[in-house]
Formats: C-alpha cells, sequence, structure tokens
C-alpha cells in the first residue's frame, strides 16, 4: 500500500500506511451488473456514464456495446487496484450516487420499452 505523504509514527518511525482501498472484485462485479457501475463506485461518476452512454448505443451495433461494456467491467477492476497501490488518486465511493445511477439506468429502460411499444402501435406493428 502507499505511504501517506511519506508521514511517519512520531514515536517508533513506522511509516503511515494507506489504509481505505478500493474492492476490485466489487469493482467487477458492480460493471457486470450495470455497464457503467464500477466506475461509480470507483468515484469516477464521469466516466460511468461515458461507458453506459458507449454501450448502450454500441448495442445498436451489437459488438461495439459488447467491447464497451467489457472494457468497462475490465477498467472497473483496474482502476481499482491502482487506487489501492495509489498510482491513481483514491476517490470515495458515493453510494447515493451508485444508486441514482441504477435508477436512471431503470428509468432510461421503461422510457425506452415505452418508446418502442407505443411506436410499434403507431405503426400498426403487431407480436407483442
Amino acid at each position: 500500500m502507499k505511504e501517506r505523504d511519506g508521514a511517519v509514527c512520531p514515536e517508533c518511525g513506522t511509516p503511515f500506511r494507506h489504509t481505505r482501498e478500493k474492492n476490485p472484485t466489487i469493482a467487477v462485479i458492480c460493471a457486470f451488473l450495470c455497464p457503467g457501475l464500477g466506475q461509480v463506485y470507483n468515484g469516477e461518476i464521469g466516466k460511468g456514464v461515458l461507458v453506459l452512454l458507449g454501450t448502450a448505443v454500441g448495442m445498436l451495433f451489437l459488438i461495439p456495446g459488447l467491447l464497451v461494456y467489457l472494457y468497462g467491467i475490465y477498467d472497473g477492476y483496474r482502476t481499482a487496484e491502482k487506487m489501492n497501490v495509489g498510482e491513481v488518486p483514491f476517490r470515495e465511493t458515493s453510494i447515493l450516487f451508485m444508486l441514482l445511477f441504477v435508477g436512471l439506468l431503470i428509468l432510461g429502460s421503461i422510457v425506452l420499452m415505452l418508446m418502442v411499444i407505443s411506436a410499434a402501435f403507431m405503426y400498426g406493428v403487431t407480436g407483442f
């Protein structure tokens, strides 16, 4: 683990250790369940939104969306590892942002389904 600003204990001289860590397994599970959620877990909300949007738009062409989704899983894992060794600045996890992110994904999915269903009825497509 990374030393905290090179500070040492004044009594024994032992370097202080960075005690907050990200769990790469949790980042992978989050990213697997919801594209971009691994990045939000790592505190990178903007990157999470980009992974989510990239996956959604890419799914129109299948392969690009799948590649962005897989990249999001990999990136969530690697970023958590890098934070733990100090290569990337540590960012706090906001459970509130994680819940809002999943909520927006669910809401967006519902709106998209309603739009598809209404378009199908409008143009007389059956089979629902």
